[in-house]
């Protein structure tokens, strides 16, 4: 009896021992008293602002959110008609992106014009400066085309009656449109081949002389805008 005591004890054991390793097995692998971590990056500020800058797809970019240098527009137009009628316009001009489409600004221009009667010699021809201001909305309807609307101030001078010449205010609406080409400038960033109808050129007549003082030899107005 004494021999099989020992076996007994090796046997139960061996019984202990296996299921022991039984129950360690069936045990869920996690570890409940510790919690799940996950690693979060944080952006420094600088990648934040320039994540916030980008525009979403299918979202237009609200430019109101940016730095107005990033939305200033610098750059001018100008004018050429050759002939008879002589009109050379200048006007430096500034703007500011309202959206991603929509461009406001203001301009100064000043205008050389001539005018020789057909047939007479150009000792005939007679000369005069006008100058003035403008204000200008530009919408960007396609990528090539601009539609643009502008009241134009100018102080011109013209022939009255009982006098050689004298000077008056008109004020011109126009509208039209433009083909658009990009330059990639920061500034200036586009190039508008640009034609424009003036509303109030039929009334723009002198009240002595009964002749249309306009500098422009039709209502018809065309130039070349960088902006």
């Amino acid at each position: 009896m004494k021999r099989f005591i020992p076996l007994l004890i090796a046997i139960l054991g061996l019984h202990l021992t296996a299921f022991a390793q039984n129950e360690e097995y069936y045990k869920k692998d996690t570890l409940p008293q510790q919690k799940r971590q996950s690693t979060i990056i944080i952006p420094n500020e600088a990648e934040q602002e320039k994540a916030e800058a980008r525009p979403v797809e299918g979202r237009p970019r609200y430019e109101g959110s940016q730095p107005i240098l990033d939305r200033l527009r610098l750059g001018g137009s100008f004018g050429l008609s050759l002939g008879n009628y002589t009109n050379i316009n200048l006007s430096p001009m500034a703007g500011l992106n309202l959206t991603d489409k929509l461009v406001a600004g203001a301009g100064l221009t000043y205008m050389y014009a001539s005018y020789r009667p057909r047939g007479a010699s150009a000792s005939l021809r007679s000369s005069t400066s006008n100058y003035g201001g403008r204000i200008f909305l530009m919408y960007s309807l396609l990528p090539m085309i601009t539609l643009q609307a502008e009241y134009e101030g100018l102080n011109v001078q013209h022939s009255s009656i009982g006098q050689d010449r004298t000077r008056t205010w008109i004020g011109s609406p126009l509208v039209g449109g433009a083909y658009t080409q990009p330059l990639g400038g920061r500034f200036t960033r586009s190039i508008h081949f640009t034609a424009l109808y003036n509303l109030s050129y039929n009334s723009q007549i002198s009240p002595t002389t009964g002749l249309n003082i306009s500098p422009y030899s039709s209502p018809f107005v065309f130039r070349i805008t960088f902006l």
